[in-house]
């Protein structure tokens, strides 16, 4: 390419001393830092300088993610050059990146034509033009690493002021070699500084990491310490209080009981909401309280495997700290145990009440018996009755444990202070009192009913309960229980959920060493053949009961059926025709009797 610079070899000799001084002092400039964007922006600064024909300017790097070259510092264009991105070999700038060698354009016409032979792509060149305008000539070359290329550096001149030669080329090319040397030592600076800071961040989980590992081990050696010294559940919750940044009470479903922080603060939730609420969910969970004031609560619950221990509430203003959560995740499972080994205690007592029961049960005499009672504490002259109270319908056997628990404690809060024994059985309590007089007994069954009544209000697993007459003397104590344990047979072979008393089973104590089996033969032989395909079960069936209810009545069985009465006595002579039997016959009319009324008690 001709070239217009001047011939004269002094001129000449000097151009290229000031060349030299410019490109010296624009290496010095872009070695001057480490920061990365501050580097790039001065190597285009000083791009400009070391060829001065040119007015604008930006580099590409090469990014390994996108595949793509992607612009920076760029000087002269508006914000859409950023939007710029070539693959290697697409347009000037990614054929210069891939081929490795320097290009120069010198007018409009060829940079167009470069750049459609090169295949750029619709979407770049629509982003080329509308960064700025097409320049009258540009120069790009390859910014390398050793045998590495990392990018190109291009600058555009916008109006002409000199025809760009291979000098200029050379020059740029010379500053590219050292701009990549500044890249690169300030992309190494960048990633150590990065690297410092992931290492000051880890250093600092770390750091937090251990303070979180000390705080659970102070949790658990003071916990544990509390529990080992039987110091109990308000010691513990007491810890609990003086750990945390909020006021802790803790609600303990086994003895279905809170343990406030304050003694004379009112609970905010009841004992059945809590309960519900984490039937389904295991998650703590955040709570507003409308009663007896407006507070926020973090509920946090205590689980032994599938079962609802019971739960802190903690009153909150924001989010539970981390210290907080980390006290309660540590500190549970210390109260978990100390629940569950209360639980034991319990469970011994049980133990012990039964043994002393059964002890009393099997004495050997009336002296042996009022031995034992002295030795128990009991009154062996006065009243005496018993009530087997049985929860039927369960499938986890430590839930029943404390559903049992629940009752006895239920019985103990709501009954008249009286001697008793009381305690769990499996799935059943028994209820053993003594009263003054035999009236007083009264005031007991309005209390069970009452009982009977708020627990199946609350509770999913309701009950059933056999009470014995009541009796003189603890010598009636055999039976006193076989009436209890007859009357919760009785309620369980017609699979009612009430409360009875013995002597309110009626006729129906004649049949209680009956089997279910026995029974409903006898019923199928009164009933069985009045249901043969031929016959009109319903009609006849109904009619025979209607009949004995209405004490044999023509009269108001016929009103009662909506019948003529010689119907009535037409479908009475044919049961008794199917059935072969006389009902004016006093033993066939009592059979008849007895079945019906079992068929009504027990099917």
């Amino acid at each position: 390419m001709k070239t217009d610079k001047t011939t004269n070899p002094l001129l000449q000799g000097k151009l290229r001393d000031v060349e030299l001084t410019v490109l010296v002092d624009s290496i010095r400039s872009i070695t001057s830092s480490l920061d990365l964007d501050e580097v790039l922006g001065e190597i285009m600064r000083n791009a400009l300088k070391v060829i001065p024909a040119t007015d604008a300017g930006y580099l590409m790097l090469y990014d390994v993610g996108t595949e793509r070259l992607l612009v920076k510092a760029p000087l002269g264009f508006n914000d859409n050059i950023y939007n710029f991105k070539v693959k290697p070999g697409e347009s000037i700038t990614g054929t210069v990146f891939e081929d490795g060698l320097g290009l120069i354009f010198n007018s409009k016409e060829e940079i167009l034509k470069a750049m459609d032979y090169h295949h750029v792509s619709k979407s770049n060149f629509h982003h080329i033009i509308s960064s700025a305008n097409i320049p009258e000539a540009l120069i790009c070359v390859p910014i390398s690493i050793e045998d590495k290329r990392i990018g190109i550096m291009i600058t555009h001149q916008w109006h002409r002021k000199k025809v760009l030669d291979e000098h200029d080329l050379l020059l740029l090319q010379a500053f590219a070699e050292q701009a990549a040397i500044a890249i690169q030592n300030a992309q190494y600076f960048t990633e150590a500084n990065n690297r410092i800071e992931k290492i000051t961040q880890l250093s600092a989980q770390l750091e937090e990491r251990n303070i979180q590992l000390q705080k659970r081990h102070k949790v658990h050696e003071t916990l544990t310490t509390i529990s080992l010294e039987n110091k109990g559940l308000e010691a513990i919750v007491h810890e609990f209080n003086l750990m945390l940044n909020s006021p802790v009470t803790f609600f303990n479903v086994i003895e279905d009981k809170f343990y406030l922080h304050d003694p004379n603060e009112i609970p905010n939730f009841d004992q059945f909401e809590l309960k519900k609420i984490f039937l389904t969910r295991r998650k703590p969970i955040h709570l507003k309280a409308n009663h007896p004031s407006v507070k926020t609560y973090y509920i946090y619950p205590v689980y032994n495997g599938p079962v609802f221990l019971g739960c802190f509430l903690i009153h909150v203003s924001e989010e539970i700290s981390e210290s907080d959560r980390i006290a309660l995740e540590q500190g549970s499972s210390i109260l978990a145990l100390e629940l569950i080994k209360n639980q034991t205690v319990t469970e011994y007592f049980y133990k012990k009440t039964h043994e002393q029961f059964l002890a009393l049960l099997n004495a050997k005499n009336d002296e042996h018996l009022e031995t034992l009672a002295k030795e128990f504490g009991l009154n062996a002259s006065t009243y005496w009755f018993m009530a087997i109270f049985e929860i039927p319908n369960y499938t986890d056997l430590q839930l029943l444990e404390i559903k049992i628990h629940h009752l006895v404690l239920k019985l103990k809060n709501e009954l008249p202070k009286t001697e008793t024994m009381i305690y769990g059985l499996q799935n059943r309590v028994i209820f053993f009192a003594s009263i003054t007089e035999s009236s007083h007994f009264k005031i007991f069954q309005q209390k069970f009913n009452v009982v009977k009544e708020e627990w199946d209000a609350k509770d999913q697993h309701s009950f059933r309960a056999g009470i014995s007459s009541t009796y003189k003397g603890l010598h009636a104590i055999k039976k006193i229980y076989e009436e209890a344990n007859k009357t919760l047979t009785y309620l369980t072979s017609r699979n009612r959920l009430d409360i009875i008393r013995y002597e309110n089973i009626g006729l129906n104590k004649l049949f209680l060493n009956q089997s279910p089996r026995e029974i409903q033969q006898f019923i199928d032989e009164v009933f069985l053949p009045l249901s043969y395909p031929h016959e009109k079960k319903s009609e006849l069936e109904e009619t025979l009961l209607t009949y004995f209810e209405s004490n044999r009545s023509a009269t108001k069985t016929a009103e009662k059926l909506h019948i003529h009465i010689n119907t009535l006595y037409q479908r009475i002579r044919k049961i008794e025709h199917v059935l072969q039997l006389d009902l004016n016959d006093n033993e066939d009319s009592l059979k008849i009797h007895l079945a019906c009324h079992l068929r009504s008690t027990y099917v």
